[in-house]
C-alpha cells in the first residue's frame, strides 16, 4: 500500500473483475434482506468455515445429508454437524443416530441450531430432553454495501497473507484469540490449504513493520464470509479493527459475492458497534449444543 495524504492506497490502480456481479440483492436493492438460497448458503458456509482451522466437511447420506465437520484429531471443539434438516416427528431418532456415528468417530457430538431454520422444530425441546447442553449462540450478520475505509495512520501497510507467511498469521491470531498451542499445526495445515485452493484469503495489519491485526476472508458456497478480525491487546481501541474489517468487506464485494456476512457473540458490545456503524444487519441467530458425557462401562 502507498501514501498520498494520510491515507491508505494501493500501490497500483484496483479494478473490479469481470466476473464481478452488482452489490445488490436479487432484487437489485442493495438493502434487500438475503433471500432463501443465500441464507441457505450462509449456513452451509458457516458449517464449512472450520476447515480453515484444520477441519474436514462431509455430508453424510446416513444422516439426511447433514453437513458433518470432525476436527482432527477430533475433540478440539470443532466437531460438529450443522445444517440440520431432519423430518418432522424425527428428531429423537436423528439426534440418536448422529450421537451413534460421532462417537463412532471419535468425536464429541456437537449440533448448530439456527433458529427458524433448522428443522425439525422441536429439535431444540428434544436435545434438552436428551441430556445435550447449550454451549454458545452467535448472531450472523450481513451487508452488502461497501464500507468507507478510515483515513488512520499513514506508516499502517495491509499485507495478503501467502503460503509462506501463514504462520506468523495463525500464531498471532492465536494469541490475539487465546488459542491453545496444540492447536497450531492444524490450524496452520486448513490455513495454508485454504489460501492454495483459493478458498480463503487472509490478512495482517502491520504498524511500521509489526504486525498489529489480523482478519480472514472464507470463499465458498458463493458467498464471502468474514472471521478472525482480531487487534493485539496493546493495540485495541485506535480503529485498527473496523479499519481492516472494512478492506476485508470491499474485497469480498470486489470478487462479485452478493454479500459479506460474519458471525459474532451476541454479548461483544464493542464488536456488533463496529459491525453496526459498517453496515451490518442481523440474518439468524445460532447456537452450539453438545451431547452429555458417554455412559461408562463398568
Amino acid at each position: 500500500m502507498g501514501e498520498r495524504s494520510g491515507e491508505l492506497r494501493p500501490a497500483a490502480p484496483v479494478t473490479r473483475p469481470a466476473s464481478a456481479r452488482p452489490r445488490a440483492g436479487p432484487s437489485g436493492d442493495d438493502s434487500a434482506p438475503p433471500s432463501t438460497p443465500e441464507l441457505d448458503a450462509m449456513e452451509r458456509h458457516l458449517g464449512l468455515m472450520a476447515t480453515h482451522v484444520g477441519a474436514q466437511a462431509r455430508a453424510d447420506p446416513d444422516l439426511d445429508g447433514l453437513l458433518i465437520v470432525v476436527g482432527v484429531p477430533p475433540g478440539r471443539g470443532i466437531d460438529q454437524g450443522s445444517f440440520v434438516r431432519w423430518p418432522d416427528g424425527r428428531a429423537d431418532a436423528r439426534t440418536a443416530a448422529f450421537e451413534t456415528s460421532m462417537r463412532a468417530q471419535g468425536a464429541w457430538p456437537a449440533l448448530v441450531v439456527v433458529e427458524g431454520r433448522s428443522t425439525p422444530a422441536d429439535l431444540t425441546a428434544t436435545l434438552s430432553q436428551r441430556g445435550w447442553t447449550w454451549l454458545s449462540s452467535e448472531t450472523v450478520l450481513w451487508t452488502r454495501r461497501a464500507a468507507p475505509v478510515p483515513h488512520l495512520d499513514p506508516s499502517l501497510r495491509l499485507e495478503a497473507v501467502t503460503a509462506r507467511s501463514a504462520a506468523e498469521h495463525e500464531d498471532l491470531e492465536r494469541h490475539i484469540f487465546g488459542v491453545p498451542e496444540s492447536s497450531a499445526a492444524g490450524r496452520l495445515a486448513g490455513t495454508r490449504r485454504g489460501i492454495e485452493d483459493g478458498t480463503l484469503r487472509a490478512f495482517l495489519l502491520r504498524s511500521r513493520g509489526e504486525a498489529v491485526a489480523v482478519a480472514r476472508l472464507s470463499l465458498r458456497e458463493g458467498m464471502a464470509a468474514l472471521a478472525g478480525i482480531g487487534v493485539t491487546p496493546g493495540r485495541r481501541g485506535e480503529g485498527l479493527g473496523g479499519l481492516i474489517t472494512a478492506i476485508c468487506l470491499r474485497a469480498g464485494l470486489a470478487l462479485g459475492r452478493p454479500l459479506i456476512w460474519l458471525s459474532v457473540d451476541e454479548h461483544n458490545d464493542e464488536a456488533l458497534a463496529v459491525y453496526d456503524r459498517l453496515g451490518f444487519r442481523p440474518a439468524f441467530r445460532w447456537h452450539r449444543w453438545l451431547a452429555p458425557a458417554p455412559i461408562q462401562k463398568e
